[in-house]
């Protein structure tokens, strides 16, 4: 979570910033009382499923010292998000975070703007519907700081499906289960341990979520298509 984001120059607010969504999304409320109209209506895809939504277009953000303009956002409730924490007014994608190049340091709690020489495994990464894909044992998995553990989507549970544990996002919730992995990229063991697994594949492409925590640092340079975990 950032605080110091300002929308149409209204502002500070308090947002999440995902690496995993191709998306800006703004409370409803919030947006109405900023005077955002909805200027588009589509269909908005998570891992759980799908439902339509409302957005506006047009939009600048500025988070200092970075600044964005032609910015849009889906109107949402954000109840997901709400249940872990109600001060969250919004959330910054990949249509905000993809003008920059960044790095993001969890445990040490920054988010840094700008390029950056930095050390630790340099890996090219692709694009897929506005998303990083980072490739790996496992296979193409996206770049989310917003997942906490490991997730695999098309992948059998070593136990079975445990409906007691669900995932849950904007769109919807799904049962998950877990299964023994090991994950290696470029050369490099990284992880090893049970994965969440999800039976369905709504995304050709995509074998699932990398979470940032299991690096120190994780920087991305856009400007060149690389990210670098140390």
């Amino acid at each position: 979570m950032v605080d110091g984001v300002y929308v149409n120059g209204h502002g500070p607010y308090r947002f999440l910033v995902d690496t995993g969504t191709n998306v800006n999304l703004i409370e409803t409320g919030l947006a109405r009382k900023i005077g955002m109209n909805a200027t588009f209506k589509v269909d908005f895809a998570s891992a759980a499923g799908k439902t339509q939504m409302s957005g506006s277009d047009d939009n600048e953000v500025t988070l200092d010292p970075a600044k964005a303009d032609a910015q849009k956002f889906f109107f949402s409730g954000l109840e997901s998000i709400h249940n872990l924490n109600p001060d969250v007014q919004g959330v910054l994608g990949q249509w905000f975070l993809s003008r920059f190049d960044y790095s993001i340091d969890l445990r040490g709690k920054r988010l840094e703007f700008g390029k950056q020489e930095r050390n630790g495994t340099r890996v090219k990464f692709a694009m897929l519907n506005g998303r990083m894909l980072v490739p790996s044992s496992l296979g193409n998995l996206v770049l989310d700081s917003g997942a906490s553990r490991l997730v695999l989507f098309g992948v059998e549970s070593d136990g079975g499906v445990d409906n007691r544990g669900r995932v849950r996002t904007l769109t919807g919730s799904q049962a998950i289960g877990t299964a023994s992995r090991k994950l290696v990229i470029e050369a490099r063991n990284i992880w090893r341990g049970d994965a969440v697994t999800m039976q369905s594949r709504t995304e050709p492409g995509v074998a699932g979520l990398l979470p940032l925590g299991l690096f120190k640092v994780t920087y991305v340079c856009n400007s060149e298509g690389y990210v670098i975990f140390e």
